[in-house]
């Protein structure tokens, strides 16, 4: 019982930091910190589900942006619940992962092994219709690329369990941290403008580019926000006054002469 209640004050505590509720000191460090801008160290050595060493370069390359989360298979209840909403997010994207954008995965936990990543990789590609890379990776890697992200989990060796929060990073191609949304569900609008802003106009439509041109993220809102779009509408109202009382003048004038 007592896993159970360690992982669902987890959840709770990814729902929301700031509820007047006693945190056990385990979470006192568990968090995400804004690393927008902070470039992952792309030459860390990680496995595939064959159990190759490769750099993390070799998943993060080519035009495509990267969504990145850390997780870990032998997680009891919010890996799993992070996983199912973000299944159903991507679902509605109109992008597809191993095309439009990579979708990576790795372990935090440094014991799980390659067969274990190569299963939850079917499994999640299956279920989103696309390709989705889960790898493991060594103590070494998985604390610098965490420390780069701004990702701060906690081990409790009493449990056997990792506390951390659920994040989704998008990283663009040089592995630079564009973006990042916290939650178990991030919203597919706010994932499909993140995306189309880290690809540098290589991937989404016209009409996406011309929209995310309109937008600017509201951290507090942790969503996009129309702010572009007001502050044009509110030149446009001024402009338009200006006119107007500038026509009204100008026949003023011409009446009186």
């Amino acid at each position: 019982m007592g896993r159970y209640l360690f992982v669902l004050i987890g959840c709770f505590f990814s729902f929301s930091a700031s509820a007047a509720v006693p945190v056990p000191a385990v979470y006192e460090k568990v968090g995400a910190l804004d690393s927008r801008g902070a470039y992952l160290p792309l030459d860390s050595m990680v496995y595939d589900g064959r159990g190759e060493e490769r750099a993390l370069s070799h998943w993060v390359k080519g035009q495509a942006p990267t969504l990145l989360t850390f997780n870990y298979m032998g997680c009891p209840m919010l890996c799993g619940l992070q996983q199912d909403g973000l299944v159903r997010s991507l679902n509605e994207l109109p992008l597809t992962a191993g095309d439009d954008f990579n979708m990576l995965t790795i372990s935090l936990d440094p014991t799980e092994t390659p067969a274990m990543a190569r299963q939850a990789s079917a499994r999640l590609s299956d279920q989103i219709g696309g390709a989705w890379t889960v790898l493991t990776a060594p103590q070494l890697s998985i604390e610098g690329l965490t420390s780069a992200a701004g990702f701060n989990y906690h081990y409790a060796a009493d449990l056997d369990q990792y506390a951390h929060p659920a994040v989704v990073y998008v990283v663009t191609q040089r592995g630079r941290v564009s973006q990042y949304f916290s939650g178990i569900e991030p919203s597919p609008r706010n994932l499909k403008f993140a995306l189309v802003e880290a690809g540098n106009g290589q991937i989404g439509s016209v009409i996406d580019q011309v929209a995310l041109a309109c937008l600017q993220y509201d951290i507090s809102a942790n969503s996009y926000v129309a702010r572009g779009v007001m502050q044009a509408g509110g030149f446009a109202i001024m402009g338009g006054l200006v006119v107007f009382f500038g026509m009204l003048w100008y026949r003023e004038r011409r009446r009186w002469r």
